[in-house]
């Protein structure tokens, strides 16, 4: 795929720098929870997603399904085959991970602006790189850690009622306290028995139901997306789908949708971004996730090996110009207000921007970086990867089986 460089030309590393655009064309998950309580009638949400009027509103949040994870698979998904040609394309937000994506669900914006910036990132206050799906522990104002409120508490003051229904083991961690806050929570085991929950919900005035599956998230990271573990899960699925939309009442909305798509890395695509040949000292400390890196500190131990820039001045200043002559063109090699020119982050706030690492380093093709000093990570096991900007990864689906 790549191999270090040498001598590389500056045009190459200029070429590192471009960034796709965010498609302007598609809706994003940030338009979801807007448009479903617009259409029930609650305050002035906007309805970007054209949804009619529901008195009740199923939202089903599938963990790592993509769009395209979900086209691949229809031969094992026959309700959702049936529904498949109204289905659209919406877009998720980077990186393409579960915190960040449950964090722009909940309150209609994006990372930039709620400052979850990714599975691992900087807790400003202790110094330290957190894991926002397990380490929320170490924040100590845990309320004002998602940067703006939810919009399930934004419509609980105007009367609406939000449930998410999910794995039991979910409702008293930090990060459902933070994401769904304003919502209450209801624990069921199977999928099954989680539809049922939903279908009572619905049943008795809740307005707006988030049905949340893991299930096909966690059978790829084991297995892979074209796994038989992943495609018996994707018939489960199905058919617990199929029942829902049979019992739900008359005047209830049922939706599908993910949080973002999983693409398979093979082995030989893990790729180890510290190496020591490189002249990074250990000082360098990595957040993100393997598909999305953020680069925090570093400095240049030695800068022998660097190629100089056609003016003859060192490239090499700072540890984004090593990441950038080292990988060339198999990564972006980009900074915050990168990724906000090319419209995947806001701008950062004073108070978000320490939150973030300096270098955010994104695959282009299907590899995943690493930190070879910590080789017992659990990334390393997972066959399924997300976090990054390919299409299979960004693009979610958006299904309306009952409305």
């Amino acid at each position: 795929m790549w191999s270090p460089a040498s001598g590389l030309r500056a045009e190459v590393v200029i070429m590192s720098l471009m960034l796709p655009s965010r498609e302007s064309s598609l809706r994003r998950l940030t338009d979801v929870l807007p448009s479903c309580f617009a259409s029930m009638g609650v305050g002035d949400f906007t309805n970007a997603l054209d949804l009619p009027t529901a008195r009740c509103v199923v939202l089903v949040l599938v963990d790592g399904l993509g769009y395209f994870n979900l086209a691949d698979g229809l031969g094992h998904a026959s309700f959702l085959r049936s529904n498949f040609a109204d289905t659209r394309q919406l877009s998720t937000v980077f990186p393409s991970t579960t915190a960040t994506a449950l964090a722009s669900l909940a309150t209609g914006v994006d990372p930039g602006e709620h400052g979850m910036l990714g599975y691992q990132i900087r807790n400003p206050a202790s110094g330290r790189i957190i894991n926002q799906l397990s380490g929320l522990s170490d924040v100590s104002d845990i309320e004002s850690w998602l940067g703006v409120p939810t919009l399930h508490q934004t419509a609980r003051l105007l009367g609406a009622e939000s449930i998410v229904v999910g794995l039991p083991r979910f409702e008293d961690s930090l990060l459902t306290k933070v994401v769904h806050a304003g919502a209450a929570y209801r624990g069921a085991n199977s999928m099954a028995e989680r539809a049922q929950v939903a279908i009572q919900q619905a049943r008795t005035g809740t307005h707006l139901v988030m049905l949340y599956v893991p299930e096909l998230d966690q059978k790829a990271h084991a297995h892979g997306v074209t796994s038989g573990e992943w495609l018996v899960a994707l018939e489960e699925l199905d058919g617990m789908l199929r029942t829902l939309v049979a019992e739900v009442p008359s005047d209830t909305a049922v939706y599908v949708t993910a949080d973002h798509g999983v693409i398979d890395v093979p082995a030989d695509l893990h790729i180890d971004v510290l190496d020591p040949r490189w002249g990074i000292d250990s000082s360098c400390e990595l957040g993100g996730e393997p598909r999305g890196l953020q680069v925090y500190g570093g400095l240049i131990a030695d800068r022998q090996h660097l190629a100089p820039t056609d003016d003859g001045v060192d490239s090499g200043h700072d540890v984004r110009n090593v990441f950038r002559q080292q990988l060339q063109s198999a990564a972006w090699v980009v900074t915050p207000e990168d990724l906000a020119a090319a419209g995947w982050w806001a701008p950062l706030t004073s108070h978000m921007a320490p939150r973030a690492g300096e270098t955010i380093v994104i695959p282009r093709d299907g590899a995943v970086f690493y930190d070879a000093r910590l080789p017992h990570a659990p990334a390393r096991r997972m066959v399924g990867q997300h976090g990054g900007l390919s299409e299979r990864e960004i693009s979610i689906p958006w299904a309306r089986l009952h409305a």
